[in-house]
């Protein structure tokens, strides 16, 4: 309990900004940084790997948000038929083209300033996928920005 506690003071700032990054919720971000280290007391985590192990929990549950909330949305605008210019300009926001796990990437990149090698083993993925990734979402938003000109 008391690595918890440690885990907490040492990671909880870092991982707490990331999800609000990620989600643009700070309610939803605060959930999700709570569920993470309720999960982690269940486990023996091992110092060493710990700051993976937190991020990668978080990540999980953060994209799982994301997915069950984009499903819900979508159920729920397909009965409406009047205007929302709020909905308008939602639709238009470029993170909306990405992924959530290339939004992630992208905010670990240019946000928080890791290297590709520290998000590839955060995010447990091969290191040449991670470039693909970021190349993919970076074509989508220059087309994006190459045709709102």
């Amino acid at each position: 309990m008391s690595d918890i506690i440690s885990y907490f003071q040492v990671y909880g700032e870092k991982i707490y900004r990331y999800l609000r990054k990620l989600l643009r919720e700070e309610e939803a971000a605060k959930d999700i940084l709570q569920e993470t280290f309720l999960r982690a007391m269940k486990t023996n985590i091992e110092e060493k790997t710990a700051k993976n192990y937190l991020f990668r929990i978080a990540h999980n549950l953060a994209i799982d948000y994301l997915e069950e909330r984009n499903r819900f949305l979508d159920l729920d605008t397909e009965d409406k038929d009047e205007y929302d210019p709020e909905e308008i300009i939602e639709k238009k926001d470029i993170w909306k083209l990405l992924s959530p796990l290339e939004k992630s990437i992208l905010i670990l990149y240019y946000q928080e300033g890791y290297s590709y090698e520290e998000i590839s083993e955060k995010l447990n993925i091969p290191l040449n996928t991670l470039k693909s990734h970021i190349y993919r979402a970076k074509k989508k938003i220059y087309n994006y920005l190459k045709e709102e000109k």
